[in-house]
């Protein structure tokens, strides 16, 4: 050859030796071009990535948004007012340089005050007889501590004015009108928020006649250099700041904390289960992508090998291979977001508002949209960058002479086992299908078994929801309210609805509360009654005022569930409820004055799903009730609509001012047919992910043995055969899945539950924890087989109707 060539043996040696030169790759066009072919030739596994991405980021941005407003438009809001960690109420005999010295105490960042207290009630407004409110001398609008924000009319400049917050301006109290506060007429000339509710109104300090009477106190707001995180930090650091006060100075405190919980109390409820459905559902997305793009390797080993041949880089195999799930990625992820920002409108409306701070309103921030935006298609990239990776390292000539059929050895023991055994041919041939590709099987059970979970999850929620609602409503002991109206705030008596052709009528002569009582108890059905008197009070030491239920005579049967302690007894002992217990600081054993000096000790708590402090004693401590009612329990089998209807007859509505309500067909709270809504949607919207994930699964398992189906058919298996053995494939997988599933989803059940608790600031009935029976169990256990076989019919139905020549002639 040298010789012919000219070219000495040596160097002809040193030239077969050297390395060939790479290969150069295609230009990206080329690249966009091939992933564009994929797209549109993989439609079924493009549509499922989308559908997939769109689901996870929907849920994702609802979950996300949720748990941000939780807290973000609070602090927020805080941090612009510089508001008060802690609002303190002093005892009035403490002096004021004293209690002004304590704002130099260690851990104290700065303090506003004392300002002079008085809790007085107000005539000129509309509301509820006897309501007292929080009024406060204070001179500045804007202070180191509790920056007020007016949002009407100016700040004060002098006596003889007073600034309300908007709970108490109204359409009678509003700028320009005139208040009375201890026989003190004021005119209002501001309405202003305090972000933390330090009080309902200000007035000058030097407006000492106001500032008098039985409920006086001082007022010291505080801001902490390490405040804590919690309700019992912040306590501990005012106890520290305050120590050199006589024992028991500080009868009251209000945390940030609290007002914070109180504020988000129904989104902090909800945030927790929404923030659990969006981890499976990312979870979820992510093994499906994993499975899709995998599958897409498996049966395009002849396209990677024509790819390199024609001079694709393993770099640009990958990126074609990447590419081709970031697209409908990509989509599905824009879409997702918009739809989970819209179901987060309802919860977050809630927001507007709350905070007295004028804002833009409630909506998902757009820093959220923008990370889901961005994580979900980066999620699916990585986990599509795996298989990826693996077509990029396929030599050609390999990946060429392979084909998309699994080795036939996987399996092989297991599977001719199944077909020795009695099961029908088609059952056994089905079970044994994934047993050829391992790896994808293992991914299909996961998927499965997150979607299993999430029924299992979600089936207890549900249950827990309406024992909850129960607990709260107490629907299963009261099923008939019987209202009595009461005269208004200024003693007028209530206005009938207008008669014929709009004439008005004479005003009703309210009935006496007790009469009707006695009247209901004398009823056939009625079991147990009791009549309840409503106020509303100011507790010495709770910056709020404390709606109080009064009983005349034994209520235990009234379904309060204790959550701890014990029922009361007598006119000394009250229960509060546990939403006040958390938010106020007080405990079992503790004693507090009520109006007129009265002292009561607290010695049970009970679940109330009421956002208003909740006391319930006797009815001697109402000392002037806005509203009384009769509690109804019936006798076994009574119809509580009959038993409305008997009671409205014998009290007409028009006439009476009595109101009977058939609390059975009472509508539900719109925090629980929100939870409710959400718990279905958000059910419904992952377990369509898990069955996509098995629809993938079973297409890329079927038209790789599509083959081997026509030698099926062509020995004699029916349609019907082809169907049971592609939805059998999958049977098995599900019902592994469904099995372990129902251990986790009830340990996810029992771990959300008490942090929605927490969330909403009130102890749980444990009928909530308890909602899992064995039958249910063994129920939900089948959930995997249902997700399983739902995902492959579609496949099943392909497979059925493919003709014997058609599947002989593919690969």
């Amino acid at each position: 050859m040298s010789a012919l060539t000219g070219v000495s043996p040596a160097a002809e040696r040193q030239e077969r030796a050297r390395p060939p030169e790479p290969r150069r790759g295609r230009g990206t066009g080329a690249v966009l071009a091939a992933a564009r072919a994929a797209v549109a030739r993989r439609r079924l596994q493009t549509v499922i990535v989308g559908i997939v991405v769109l689901l996870s980021a929907a849920t994702s941005v609802l979950g996300v948004g949720l748990l941000v407003a939780s807290h973000g438009p609070f602090d927020d809001a805080f941090a612009e007012a510089q508001g008060a960690h802690v609002a303190a109420t002093v005892s009035a005999e403490v002096p004021a340089g004293q209690l002004a010295a304590t704002a130099t105490a260690t851990g104290v960042a700065a303090a506003a005050g004392p300002f002079d207290q008085v809790t007085a009630p107000i005539t000129g407004m509309f509301g509820p007889p006897g309501l007292e409110f929080v009024i406060v001398g204070r001179g500045e609008q804007h202070g180191p501590v509790d920056r007020l924000t007016l949002t009407d009319g100016t700040w004060l400049t002098g006596p003889g004015q007073i600034v309300v917050t908007r709970r108490i301006s109204g359409p009678r109290t509003r700028v320009g009108t005139t208040l009375t506060i201890n026989g003190v007429s004021l005119r209002v000339v501001g309405v202003a928020a305090s972000v933390t509710g330090t009080a309902d109104g200000w007035v000058h300090p030097t407006q000492t006649d106001v500032l008098t009477g039985e409920n006086t106190a001082r007022q010291m707001l505080y801001r902490f250099t390490s405040p804590g995180a919690d309700d019992a930090a912040l306590r501990a650091a005012l106890t520290t700041a305050t120590s050199a006060l006589p024992r028991g100075a500080v009868t009251g405190a209000t945390t940030y904390v609290t007002i914070r919980l109180a504020l988000n109390r129904s989104i902090a409820a909800i945030a927790p289960f929404v923030v659990a459905f969006a981890i499976l559902g990312i979870v979820l997305s992510v093994l499906i992508t994993v499975n899709v793009v995998n599958g897409a390797v498996v049966s395009g080993f002849r396209t990677i090998g024509i790819l390199k041949t024609l001079g694709f880089t393993p770099g640009q195999v990958v990126a074609v291979y990447v590419a081709q799930v970031l697209v409908p990625a990509l989509a599905g992820a824009a879409l997702g977001v918009v739809l989970g920002a819209l179901l987060a409108v309802p919860m977050l409306a809630q927001t507007d508002d709350a905070y007295g701070i004028p804002g833009d309103g409630a909506g998902v921030p757009l820093w959220v949209i923008g990370l889901v935006l961005a994580a979900a298609p980066l999620l699916v990239a990585l986990a599509a960058l795996g298989p990826a990776l693996r077509a990029g390292r396929l030599a050609a000539n390999q990946a060429i002479s392979v084909g998309r059929a699994p080795r036939t050895g996987r399996g092989f023991r297991a599977r001719r086992a199944l077909t020795a055994s009695a099961l029908p041919r088609p059952v056994a041939l089905g079970l044994g299908m994934p047993l050829a590709r391992p790896s994808r099987a293992l991914a299909t059970v996961v998927a499965l078994l997150l979607g299993a979970i999430t029924l299992v999850f979600s089936s207890g929620l549900s249950a827990s929801m309406i024992e909850v609602n129960t607990a709260f409503s107490r629907l299963d002991a009261v099923a008939v309210e019987v209202n009595v109206i009461v005269p208004d705030a200024f003693g007028n008596a209530p206005l009938p609805p207008p008669g014929p052709g709009g004439a008005p009528r004479a005003p009703i002569d309210p009935p006496d509360p007790a009469d009707v009582a006695a009247a209901v108890a004398a009823m056939p059905g009625t079991a147990h009654s009791v009549l309840r008197e409503d106020a509303e009070i100011r507790v010495a030491g709770i910056s709020g005022e404390v709606r109080l239920f009064g009983y005349a005579g034994d209520a235990s049967w009234a379904g309060h569930r204790l959550a701890a302690g014990r029922w009361y007894s007598g006119a000394g002992e009250v229960v509060l409820s546990s939403y006040t217990l958390r938010q106020t600081g007080l405990v079992l054993g503790d004693r507090v004055t009520l109006p007129g000096g009265r002292v009561v000790t607290v010695v049970g708590e009970v679940i109330n799903g009421s956002d208003q402090y909740t006391m319930i004693g006797d009815e001697s401590l109402v000392e002037q009730a806005f509203s009384a009612r009769v509690e109804v329990g019936l006798t076994a089998g009574a119809d509580s609509a009959a038993y409305t209807k008997a009671l409205q007859a014998k009290y007409p509505e028009e006439t009476s001012g009595v109101y009977v309500e058939d609390r059975a067909v009472s509508e539900e709270s719109e925090t629980f047919v929100i939870i409710q809504a959400l718990i279905v949607m958000l059910t419904l919207l992952l377990s369509v992910v898990a069955a996509l994930g098995v629809l993938n699964t079973v297409v890329l398992t079927t038209r790789e043995r599509i083959h081997e189906i026509g030698v099926l058919k062509a020995l004699g298996m029916t349609p019907r055969q082809t169907r049971i053995m592609v939805v059998t494939s999958m049977v098995g997988l599900g019902l592994l899945a469904g099995v372990i599933a129902v251990p986790l989803g009830v340990a996810l059940h029992h771990a959300v539950i008490p942090v929605m608790g927490e969330g909403a600031s009130t102890a749980l009935p444990q009928s909530a924890m308890e909602v899992y029976g064995i039958g249910e169990l063994v129920l939900l256990g089948g959930a995997g087989i249902v997700l399983a076989v739902l995902g492959a019919l579609l496949p099943a139905g392909w497979a059925a109707r493919t003709r014997v020549a058609t599947a002989l002639r593919a690969e």
